[in-house]
């Protein structure tokens, strides 16, 4: 049994699992003046901080951290780091969202992220099942990239259409069967051709917004979902709030 799972879930029924993918290659440390792998990690601390005051979120969510660069790794909340996929064990991985103290993101290497989708899709379901067991009752789980590129192969080449397609193939059928919802984020430089193969209907260009605002909106969107919602719908529902906010932006930069 989770160390967690005696002291978490008070005052709500259900459990609702979240997996984080971040992109750490090394684009993310671009531009060299105001690095955007600065920028997520101070909203991470912030956001994660931040959630201590929201209720709902706090009694119900738990988080998996996955960063992915020329290797994919796991946050690992014992000693606070992150280790190869390969040490990864679900039921440790997963914390209440307000006992995450994610570690401070450096940008480097590739941007290997169908390894990180497969290894994502694996710990999600594997964490899902426990919790049935556990007959703890759970949500399916949610699945955010948060990426600036493109998927690469070890040796950096970016991956076409064909090379993608089984990943893209198991996230269909997961979502299908109501496995888990999965949702990409692209932001300033992200191959959104390339990402919308992996998603077609839920990879959202998000280039204006900052990182805090984008945490805001994905945890959200666990919160204003239905059990039983169907996945086109909590992706529309998504778009739909990530279009209005970026409006509200825009009109309060042209009104500085």
């Amino acid at each position: 049994m989770s160390v967690h799972s005696m002291e978490f879930g008070a005052g709500f029924e259900e459990r609702q699992p979240v997996v984080l993918l971040l992109d750490t290659s090394a684009s993310m440390g671009r531009p060299e003046e105001h690095p955007r792998i600065d920028e997520l990690n101070g909203a991470l601390t912030r956001w994660f901080d931040g959630v201590r005051g929201q209720e709902r979120l706090r009694t119900r969510v738990e988080v998996c951290l996955i960063t992915f660069d020329s290797a994919v790794r796991v946050h690992d909340p014992g000693p606070g780091r992150l280790v190869p996929v390969e040490e990864a064990d679900a039921d440790r991985l997963f914390v209440p969202v307000d006992s995450m103290h994610p570690p401070t993101l450096r940008a480097e290497g590739l941007t290997r992220l169908t390894e990180a989708v497969e290894t994502a899709l694996e710990l999600a379901r594997a964490r899902y099942r426990t919790l049935q067991r556990q007959r703890v009752p759970v949500r399916r789980p949610f699945l955010w990239v948060l990426t600036d590129g493109a998927p690469s192969d070890a040796q950096g080449r970016p991956l076409d259409a064909t090379a993608l397609a089984g990943t893209a193939g198991r996230v269909r059928e997961g979502e299908e069967q109501g496995e888990w919802i999965f949702q990409v984020i692209g932001v300033r430089g992200a191959d959104l051709p390339m990402l919308r193969v992996l998603a077609p209907k839920a990879t959202s260009p998000l280039e204006n917004l900052d990182f805090g605002r984008i945490l805001d909106l994905l945890f959200q969107s666990t919160d204003d979902s239905s059990p039983d919602q169907a996945a086109d719908l909590i992706h529309q529902d998504f778009d739909d709030r990530a279009a209005r906010l970026a409006r509200m932006e825009r009109l309060e930069r042209d009104l500085r």
